[in-house]
């Protein structure tokens, strides 16, 4: 169902520790949370990583016009204590984009490694006015941009005791929270006609 699991802040292979799928070791950031992804994403795929996931699988509820689910990633496992979801489709000033959202326990470094920070958790990103908010399951969620690569867009915030990130490929993908985005937790609901695409580019942390 996966492939080798990756670092989740740099995207390296990892050394798995025997009898254990909690826990890797990356020469380059230490024990880490190993971050697996599906080989082929199918709407199977989801539920199994959701149905014992310790957080949130969240998409667009609605999806954007043309867009689809491209990728799938999970830290930990059983009980995923992250969850990626890729998605893409066409950009809002044209061209084409892809919005990655991450939900994760603190302490997993997953978003981050998406984003470019060095540690686990954004830290002091998060201070002052949020730059924009979304609706997860209902509820607002602010979220407060992260200084990151010019190819890039980062948002980070909290929604269901969690981290929340969005990043989006290319900068200007942005655009996508002028209006409000809701999002739909799929773990409560994975609807059978749930567009699903080709694998996402930027699913491997680092890319």
């Amino acid at each position: 169902m996966s492939v080798s699991p990756v670092c989740p802040r740099c995207g390296e292979q990892l050394v798995v520790r025997p009898g254990s799928a909690a826990q890797a070791w990356c020469h380059v950031h230490g024990a880490v949370t190993p971050l697996h992804h599906a080989v082929l994403l199918a709407h199977d795929a989801i539920v199994a990583v959701t149905a014992d996931a310790r957080v949130p699988a969240w998409v667009p509820d609605p999806m954007p016009s043309g867009w689809a689910v491209t990728g799938l990633a999970w830290g930990g496992e059983p009980g995923a204590r992250a969850i990626v979801v890729n998605c893409a489709g066409p950009a809002p000033l044209g061209g084409s984009a892809e919005l990655l959202l991450v939900a994760e326990e603190p302490g997993t470094g997953v978003g981050c490694g998406y984003a470019g920070l060095p540690g686990l958790d954004p830290g002091d990103v998060i201070t002052g006015q949020s730059s924009v908010d979304v609706k997860a399951a209902g509820q607002r969620a602010p979220l407060w941009a992260v200084p990151t690569s010019d190819d890039r867009a980062a948002f980070v915030g909290e929604a269901y005791g969690v981290w929340l990130w969005l990043v989006m490929w290319p900068m200007n993908a942005a655009w996508l929270l002028a209006e409000q985005l809701e999002l739909l937790d799929l773990r409560d609901r994975i609807y059978p006609d749930l567009p699903l695409g080709p694998p996402s580019e930027h699913l491997l942390p680092g890319s």
